[in-house]
């Protein structure tokens, strides 16, 4: 009786100790829990099969233009998060006008931190009338937290501002980036005052489940800060591998191009973002992929 009863005790506490383990595990969430600056968790997809390719398609919005008076057009004086690599041979061109789909749906960001007394520069994309996404680490930095004020200008042009600039109100991202510093898991979202996406359009965005992105045409566009300031530059290459969490591609950036879309123009969804282009290398740079999860967090936050 005394053997029976300490291995049932033996298996009561095996039993709790299982659970408790699964229940911490539950509050702790996935990665790709998604995270806000106003304290918000959710997550936008828990336990789903793996799906086909899903699809968002882009849309060239009205191209009415907002006027705002010149501001600085020297060379930036803004910091960059996270480097980025020239390739060799820089081939960036200059994108002027801007007022093009989707070039006017690419946004220049200003970021600033509470305990930083720099101010950074990133890009970004919209998705919806209200919605931009960028990287991870334009909107929470490791050591300084959420963004205290993010600035977005769409298809600013040097001192030309033919859209205005909007105001972020909330920053979104997901625990693998906040809690953790994961480049897996470095993308997130802005949530704008206005609807400027209505007049200059937004992005589609689409996984790549189907069958492998490498050898694909692809497009990287964005607001580097060795250039001057305000100016969008652009450089086309294959896609040179796909990762589970990553494409990585040899077309040239530099800072402050954080952010910036890697799109593909799709028969079927147009100007199609299929990772958020985060950091460089030597030989290469990288961007998170637009997974299923990635698609369900960037669909949540347009909704919100």
């Amino acid at each position: 009786m005394k053997t029976v009863s300490k291995r049932l005790l033996s298996f009561t506490a095996f039993f709790l100790s299982v659970s408790l383990f699964a229940v911490s595990a539950e509050a702790q969430g996935s990665p790709q829990t998604s995270v806000s600056s106003s304290g918000e968790e959710f997550d936008a997809s828990p336990n789903q099969p793996v799906k086909t390719t899903q699809t968002s398609p882009a849309y060239e919005g009205s191209c009415l233009t907002k006027r705002q008076p010149a501001q600085n057009n020297g060379i930036a004086d803004i910091k960059s998060l996270k480097p980025s690599s020239i390739i060799v041979a820089d081939e960036r061109i200059r994108i002027s006008p801007t007022t093009s789909f989707p070039y006017r749906a690419t946004a220049q960001l200003t970021v600033t931190y509470s305990g930083s007394t720099s101010t950074y520069g990133c890009t970004g994309f919209f998705v919806n009338p209200d919605t931009i996404v960028t990287a991870g680490h334009c909107v929470y930095d490791q050591k300084n937290g959420w963004a205290s004020k993010i600035t977005a200008a769409p298809g600013r042009n040097g001192s030309s501002y033919p859209y205005g600039s909007y105001s972020g109100k909330t920053f979104y991202s997901v625990k693998g980036w906040t809690e953790n510093g994961d480049t897996n898991y470095d993308y997130g979202a802005i949530k704008v005052d206005g609807s400027p996406g209505n007049t200059v359009g937004w992005y589609g965005y689409r996984t790549t489940n189907s069958s492998s992105p490498a050898g694909l045409s692809s497009t990287v566009t964005g607001y580097p800060c060795d250039k001057v300031s305000g100016s969008m530059w652009s450089d086309s290459k294959p896609i040179r591998s796909a990762e589970t969490y990553k494409l990585t591609y040899t077309t040239d950036t530099f800072g402050c191009q954080s952010g910036s879309p890697v799109y593909h123009d799709y028969s079927d969804t147009g100007q199609t973002a299929i990772a958020v282009h985060t950091n460089g290398g030597s030989t290469y740079n990288l961007g998170t992929r637009v997974t299923n999860s990635v698609f369900d967090n960037i669909q949540y936050w347009s909704n919100q």
